[in-house]
Parts: structure tokens; C-alpha cells; sequence
């Protein structure tokens, strides 16, 4: 198929059972899984207003590509500017090598320039050694950025030693607006953050297509009811679960040991953001974080959270040397300018 014609559209609801097909195919050792309609896992499913693009080729009964594009918006350089993340790329096997996934790289950017011109931020996340996907990106990219830490943390068997006076909860609808202005007040320097208010913390718990809230907001609080730390959860797993669909035989042995992943190797993440902590309070931090490892336990196997590796969040996870593994994301960007690297880099969560 050296001379494939592709034809690039918009996303459709009717796409939704072809998506779940082509998101289905291993990559090797991944592959993933939605629990619910694909189409509405996708648009609806996350906090970030969404679009898909999909790939048909004649000749072929199904989808041949893929890639979505998420809006929202975040801070550059100073400017809280629109921010488009394009994710979820993928072309089948037989049809790669033939410039697919270029042409749906520049759908997406066409989509988001459509939607902000030039005065916003386009950015994407890869492993670090992922040249294929970098090749696709030095096409429309102004600079990488890189590398950012993701940590994965499998849920507890057992709740942590308690600390005293402190306690790991939710937060209350009432303690929504506090939460907001700790998060912020963090992370007001960082590029990539957009701020948030105690009206968009009740809309994501309240946001789902399920009849269960996928949006949590955990706090840690002292004896007065105070917020020491905090943390958004979203229960990503709810929606698609990732299959290691051919366990090399290392890791079957290991993990038949250290029960690092669940048995039947369906890995269904939690996606951890916005951690924050109030000065002088890491070790409610570091607390939360294990609390919610436990608390966490029914609804998913991991948690997983990304950093910049110069971020002083970065001290709360702390991982056991049995915890892996440890990827490294490289981010492709194109902003109004060159992203200043003195500041902190917020990361967008995967999808």
C-alpha cells in the first residue's frame, strides 16, 4: 500500500465503534481498551472541550488514523493564552511510512489555528526516544522541551501510617473556592497552567458521562479543618484501560513476585494533577499522596503524575526502586515565541 490515498475528516459519533477498533491494535506490548462509546470517551470524557480527526483510505473497510485535540488554555511567558494538546495519534501498521501521521499532525494544527490564530500555544508530549513521533513534530513545532518525569505508583494494599493530626479526604463543596486559590497561588508562575475557581472544581466533580463522578479533589487537613495540600484525581481508567497484551517473560516473573501490575495485566490509570501544598507542609503532601494511593484502590491499579524535574512537587512521590517503569516525556511546542525556561513547566495530563 506504498500509494495510499488518504482522506482526513472530522471525528463523527457513528466513528466510535471503528475507533475503539483501530485504539485496539497492539502496538507491541499496549494496546488500549474504551469501557464506554469511544466518541463519547473522547469528547466528553476530560475536563479539555475536544476534537477528533480520523483517516480513511479506499480499499479499506475501517479507520486507517486517528488523533485528537484538546482546548483549554494556560499561561506563556506570562500571557494566560489559549492551548491547544494534541494527543492520541495513531496509524495503523500497514499504513505508516507513508506520511499519515503528518497529515494528521497538520489537521490538528489547522483545527487549533482555526480556533486561535497565531496568538496561542500548540503543544504535544512523547516518550523522549520516540524519533518517529519527533520527525512528525519538527514539521509544524518551534521547539522541544524536555525531558519531564512521568512517575507510576500502583494503588496500596494497605493504608499508610497515619499521621498525627492530619487528614486525607475530599474536599467539601464549601472548601472548593480554598482549594482553588492554594492551587493557583502554587502554581502562578509556572507556563502551562491555567487558573482555576472554585466554580470549575464543582463542575468537574459534577462532569460525567457516567453516573459517577470521575473528577476528585483530595485535601490534606489539620484538626481545625484547615487545607494543608491538595490534589486533583481523574479516574482516566473508568473510560479505556491499557492491556500489555504480550508480557515478556521477565516481567511475568518479577511481577508474579512484587505484584507491580495487576494480574491480568489491565492497567487502569488515575491521573494525578495539580499537587500542591501549603509552605512548610511536604510531609502532608508526601501523606495525601500515599492516602490517596489507598483511597484511590477501587478505581484504579495506578497512579501516575508528571514534572518537570526541577519541580519542588516533585518531592511528595516519593517511589520505591521496585516502582517502575520511569518514562521520560519530550514536549514539541509552538508558542508566540520561545518558551522561557526559567520558568516551571505545568504538564497536561495524558488523555
Amino acid at each position: 500500500m506504498s500509494s495510499s490515498k488518504f482522506t482526513l475528516r472530522e471525528m463523527q459519533p457513528a466513528d466510535s465503534r471503528a475507533v475503539a477498533d483501530l485504539t485496539s491494535v497492539s502496538d507491541g506490548l499496549l494496546t488500549t481498551r474504551f469501557l464506554i462509546d469511544a466518541y463519547l470517551a473522547i469528547t466528553e470524557g476530560s475536563e479539555h472541550r475536544t476534537v477528533g480527526v480520523v483517516a480513511e483510505c479506499e480499499g479499506y473497510d475501517g479507520l486507517v488514523g486517528m488523533g485528537t485535540v484538546r482546548f483549554g488554555r494556560g499561561q506563556f511567558n506570562g500571557q494566560l493564552l489559549p492551548l491547544a494538546g494534541l494527543d492520541n495519534l495513531k496509524v495503523r501498521e500497514e499504513f505508516r511510512g507513508q506520511g499519515l501521521g503528518r497529515q494528521l499532525a497538520e489537521w490538528r494544527v489547522k483545527r487549533a489555528r482555526a480556533e486561535f490564530g497565531d496568538d496561542g500555544v500548540i503543544i504535544t508530549g512523547m516518550l523522549k526516544d520516540n524519533h518517529s513521533s519527533r520527525a512528525v513534530a519538527k514539521k509544524w513545532c518551534r521547539e522541544f522541551v524536555e525531558p519531564f518525569n512521568v512517575a507510576l505508583a500502583p494503588v496500596r494494599t494497605r493504608p499508610p501510617t497515619a499521621m498525627t493530626g492530619i487528614t486525607v479526604r475530599e474536599a467539601e463543596p464549601e472548601e472548593y473556592d480554598e482549594f482553588a486559590i492554594q492551587q493557583n497561588t502554587f502554581y502562578q508562575e509556572y507556563n502551562g497552567y491555567g487558573p482555576i475557581d472554585g466554580h470549575q472544581v464543582a463542575d468537574l466533580v459534577s462532569k460525567s458521562p457516567l453516573n459517577q463522578p470521575v473528577y476528585h479533589f483530595f485535601v490534606a487537613v489539620d484538626a481545625a479543618n484547615n487545607l494543608l495540600a491538595g490534589a486533583r484525581a481523574w479516574y482516566r481508567g473508568a473510560y479505556k484501560v491499557d492491556v500489555i497484551t504480550k508480557p515478556p517473560l521477565p516481567l511475568r516473573l518479577v511481577n508474579g513476585i512484587l505484584h507491580l501490575l495487576p494480574s491480568d495485566y489491565v492497567i487502569r490509570d488515575i491521573t494525578v494533577q495539580g499537587l500542591w501544598y501549603r509552605p512548610d507542609q511536604l510531609p502532608a503532601a508526601q501523606y495525601l499522596w500515599e492516602m490517596m494511593r489507598w483511597l484511590c484502590r477501587e478505581n484504579g491499579t495506578t497512579l501516575a503524575i508528571a514534572f518537570d524535574p526541577r519541580d519542588p512537587a516533585r518531592k511528595v512521590v516519593r517511589l520505591k526502586p521496585w516502582h517502575q517503569p520511569r518514562p521520560e516525556i519530550a514536549f514539541a511546542l509552538h508558542g508566540p515565541a520561545l518558551i522561557d525556561r526559567s520558568r516551571l513547566l505545568y504538564l497536561l495530563g495524558r488523555v
